[in-house]
């Protein structure tokens, strides 16, 4: 009797380990922690196109279509244009934003905020996005020294290394 239980307890460790475990291995299918991004549902950047805020998408934030959308690694976005989508796919580790969607200014603090997509500043190739003008004219002051303590959180939160 005790054997049946035992094998019982056994199996049900043994059951719970290995679905406990499913999300991690759905998150490493990509190689990146999505679990820690800022979306709705799957959608990232709100809906807005990620392409639009750098010079060849017209450097401005638009609102995308979800009659154009592309998914990438587990994050859906919405584009403004055919165009845009097409670049985005091309070349989508230039493109997504920074720290998983959050604010750069507050992850270079240690804490994830939300944004606004109109907030934003390209750095090189990278996009970072704020929760208003005044985090984004902030950050813009000291650049380097913000991307930096941002990746370092980024990095200890998500396990991902920051985009460069």
């Amino acid at each position: 009797m005790n054997t049946l239980i035992n094998m019982k307890v056994s199996f049900l460790i043994t059951l719970v380990t290995v679905f406990a475990s499913l999300p991690a291995v759905a998150q490493s299918n990509y190689g990146r922690n999505v679990a820690e991004y800022n979306l709705e549902g799957k959608l990232g950047l709100k809906g807005h196109d990620p392409v639009s805020v750098f010079p060849e998408g017209g450097g401005v934030t638009l609102e995308g279509s979800a009659d154009i959308q592309g998914e990438y690694q587990g994050v859906v976005y919405y584009f403004s244009s055919d165009e845009n989508r097409e670049i985005f796919l091309a070349n989508p580790d230039k493109y997504e934003p920074t720290y998983g969607g959050f604010c750069a200014y507050a992850m270079a603090s240690g804490s994830r905020v939300d944004i606004q997509p109109q907030f934003f500043t390209i750095s090189g190739n990278r996009a970072h996005y704020f929760v208003s003008s005044r985090a984004k004219r902030n950050f813009d002051r000291e650049v380097a020294d913000f991307e930096n303590r941002a990746d370092q959180f980024w990095k200890e939160l998500s396990g991902e290394d920051p985009r460069l």
